[in-house]
């Protein structure tokens, strides 16, 4: 008998654990806005279009990650949360497994933009499909910039079964209202691009209710 079992190549590892973390635009966005929160952020602003399907950009004014980190942050079980199976009794941060980045960056084609404070030049970082495209220095703010474009583009079937626009807006605003309701008091801008001339703006997160009103007024949306 022919053996038959093997080794997956990374690639495919990495969409299979993709698909547990990630299932919609809403679960990029919790994962990224809880890095932001455990990254000290005072200032958080989420821009999605096309209900995060087309773009989902999340920007914070973080620690923000060194040129080693910033390239190992995309790495599966790669975390600054813990260090040993102790430290797992004291969490006190929102995320600790180390496989949101390397999900998202398996189905998704990424961009991220990080500077520490202590650094003059930041770090632009591009990756598609788990494969890193380019690395270069870069003048950046403090913190970290992710753009994450085209959800599922290499999961043509996953991309499929997302739902309309208003469908996954509504499981991003509950996402957000999880992830967010330890930082209230931190300034926080929600951007909602329905179409490329039509845009709605929400701040420290109280008026995002708003959203449902709007949209149901829309009756072409």
């Amino acid at each position: 008998m022919s053996d038959i079992i093997h080794l997956l190549p990374d690639s495919v590892a990495n969409q299979i654990a993709a698909g547990e973390v990630i299932q919609r635009p809403a679960s990029v966005i919790k994962e990224l806005v809880e890095n932001a929160i455990d990254a000290d952020a005072q200032n958080i602003h989420v821009l999605v279009t096309d209900a995060g399907k087309t773009s989902i950009q999340v920007i914070d004014d973080g620690k923000g990650m060194s040129e080693t980190d910033a390239r190992l942050s995309f790495e599966r079980h790669a975390t600054s949360k813990i260090r040993q199976a102790a430290d797992l009794f004291a969490l006190r941060t929102m995320g600790f497994r180390g496989e949101a980045l390397a999900s998202i960056a398996a189905v998704a084609q990424v961009e991220l933009k990080t500077r520490p404070e202590s650094e003059e030049l930041g770090t632009k970082l591009v990756i598609a499909g788990s494969q890193v495209e380019s690395q270069e220095a870069v003048s950046c703010s403090k913190g970290s910039n992710f753009s994450v474009k085209n959800l599922f583009f290499n999961v043509p079937a996953r991309r499929k079964f997302l739902k309309a626009n208003s469908t996954e807006l509504s499981n991003i605003l509950p996402n957000l209202n999880g992830s967010l309701w330890c930082i209230r008091r931190l300034p926080f801008r929600f951007i909602v691009m329905i179409r490329s001339y039509l845009i709605f703006r929400y701040h420290n997160y109280v008026n995002v209710s708003l959203l449902f009103s709007v949209r149901s007024s829309i009756s072409s949306y």
